[in-house]
This record gives structure tokens, C-alpha cells and sequence, in this order.
């Protein structure tokens, strides 16, 4: 019997990671895997950073400092199978002083591109997130997440597939996703809060081939994290 996949995330916050738990059931089809949120979350190795994206730059910033100036060689990936780095795509329009960053090491945001297609954002997007782990291109056992514009997208996408603004080709450029919470029927009605997350995980589950089939940052997110696992494999 093989030992589970060990798999650590650095998220923007709590409801991230119920969702991303989800996915990764439905991905590894009955595979054991240890799951560690290790942002936002108190941490031996790195302290408390904070939520949202001032809290992954700081993650990524001290695990590329610990690691000798890339997160190739820290703890996250000594002691991990794989790690998932999580960040919406609407970071790219956000400056560093909009999160009271002030030691940014380049300026490089915001990196916001023309939507659709929403990959040229988020390939922007990426670039700022590898320099902040001091990398120039994604490690074998990294992963990088970002849904555009947000998570909500693809939650939305999952729990009112027939709302005509998540059916339009746009939906990946649509801004505040989650606005539409809100505007879910009666009886579907929740909240951005982890008890209404986890109390839709399993349907998350059950709509993720459709959300990936149709989504182009929830499909790239799929092919990468497969990919991903034969590199854990040939060690």
C-alpha cells in the first residue's frame, strides 16, 4: 500500500481551502492524502502571517528566505509531498500599498491584463507569485492556483450552474464573484463563512469535472496538480 500524498497549501483564507480539499478528493479518486493548510494558520516554521494576498506574500517571503532565497530548498518542500500555492486572480489589479506591503522587492503589481482571455492576467499574475517564492519557473512539486477572478467563480460555477451571469463565456472576467452570493436562491442561499463551506463540500465535489470542463483557470489548476504527482512518484 503506498503512503499518503502529502500535500501542504498556502491560501488566501479558510473558505479557500474547504474548496481546494474538495478538488483534490475529487482529483485523487479514493487516494490517501494528508492535507496541511500552512497559511493562513499558526505554524512552527513560519509564525502567524496574516489573511489574504499580505499574508501568501509574507508566506512566500520567508519560505524563499528560509530556503536560502527560493522555496525549492525550505521545510514547505522538505517535509511535503507537494505544495499548492493559492491566489485569486483579482490580486493582479491590487497594488502592494492596497495590502500595506512596503518591502516589495520589485513593483511589479498591478499586473492586470485585457480579460478575456483570463490567462493573459493570470500568467502575469504568476510571474509576481514565483518572485515572490524566488523562483523564475515553478518547481516540479509546486503547484500555483489562481482562479479568476476569484475562488467564488468557480464555487458559484459549482452551486448555480443556470444563473445566467455564470453561464456567459465571461465568467472567469467578471469582478467580486462572490457579490453573487447573495443573490442565490432562497434555498440555496450561504455565506462566505467555513461552517456554510463545509456544509457544501460534498456538492463542490460532485461538480468539479463540470467546473473544470468549462473553466479555463479550474481546468489549468487540474492538468498541473496531475502532472504534479508523477514528480512525487520518481521522487
Amino acid at each position: 500500500m503506498s503512503e499518503p500524498l502529502r500535500i501542504a497549501a498556502v491560501v488566501e483564507g479558510p473558505t479557500d481551502r474547504i474548496v481546494l480539499r474538495a478538488i483534490l478528493r475529487t482529483l485523487l479518486k479514493g487516494r490517501d492524502f494528508v492535507f496541511q493548510m500552512l497559511q493562513p494558520e499558526q505554524s512552527l516554521a513560519f509564525g502567524r502571517m496574516g489573511a489574504g494576498r499580505a499574508g501568501v506574500y509574507r508566506w512566500c517571503r520567508q519560505a524563499a528566505s528560509e530556503g536560502g532565497g527560493s522555496v525549492s530548498g525550505s521545510s514547505a518542500l522538505a517535509h511535503h509531498d507537494l505544495l499548492i500555492v493559492h491566489v485569486d486572480a483579482d490580486v493582479a489589479g491590487a497594488t502592494y500599498a492596497n495590502s500595506n506591503i512596503q518591502d516589495a522587492p520589485r513593483q511589479d503589481l498591478p499586473c492586470e491584463e485585457t480579460c478575456p482571455p483570463p490567462a493573459c492576467t493570470t500568467n502575469a499574475l504568476r510571474s509576481v507569485v514565483l518572485n515572490w517564492l524566488g523562483e523564475r519557473k515553478c518547481p516540479s512539486r509546486t503547484v500555483l492556483c489562481t482562479p479568476s477572478k476569484s475562488t467564488e467563480a468557480w464555487v458559484l460555477a459549482a452551486m448555480w450552474p443556470d444563473n445566467e451571469l455564470v453561464r456567459q463565456d465571461d465568467w472567469e472576467c467578471r469582478p467580486n464573484p462572490a457579490s453573487q452570493l447573495a443573490a442565490l436562491p432562497k434555498d440555496r442561499r450561504f455565506t462566505k463563512s467555513t461552517e456554510d463551506y463545509q456544509r457544501i463540500e460534498r456538492e463542490l465535489m460532485e461538480a468539479w469535472p463540470r467546473i473544470s470542463a468549462r473553466l479555463t483557470e479550474a481546468e489549468r489548476f487540474k492538468a498541473e496538480f496531475l502532472a504534479a504527482i508523477p514528480a512525487v512518484a520518481g521522487g
